[in-house]
């Protein structure tokens, strides 16, 4: 009866042993055909880019708060008296932080996208 166990556990720690062996396979081989799937996928994907038409390739874009100026002006309006002279004060601009431009916000910095299908560019962003 004893020996009938031995033979029953070396039969588990095989079979164990197997499915160890076929599954670790089965990932080794599902990652390296993941990973040429992507190189695939990625390559037709750079062939459909197109240069961006917000920002023409250059990946940034002036500034749409401060237009560039890289600071932003503003007159206090606590107790403004007609006709007086306010003091302008002035700030490093938050949205592009001092540098003038900003990140495409079309192509996300890229300079391309992929083309235009829908006519988006050309509704000026307005959906009807």
């Amino acid at each position: 009866f004893m020996a009938a166990g031995a033979a029953l556990g070396r039969a588990f720690v095989a079979a164990g042993g197997t499915l160890l062996v076929l599954g670790g396979a089965t990932v080794a081989l599902s990652s390296v055909s993941m990973a040429i799937t992507k190189a695939v996928v990625d390559r037709t994907k750079k062939h459909q880019l197109v240069t961006c038409s917000v920002c023409e390739g250059a990946k940034t874009m002036g500034c749409s708060v401060c237009e560039g100026q890289r600071i932003l002006k503003y007159i206090p309006e606590v107790h403004v008296i007609p006709g007086s002279k306010m003091a302008t004060t002035m700030c490093a601009c938050t949205m592009c932080e001092g540098k003038g431009e900003q990140t495409c916000v079309n192509c996300l910095g890229e300079g391309s996208t992929f083309p235009d299908k829908y006519g988006w560019s050309q509704a000026g962003g307005i959906i009807s």
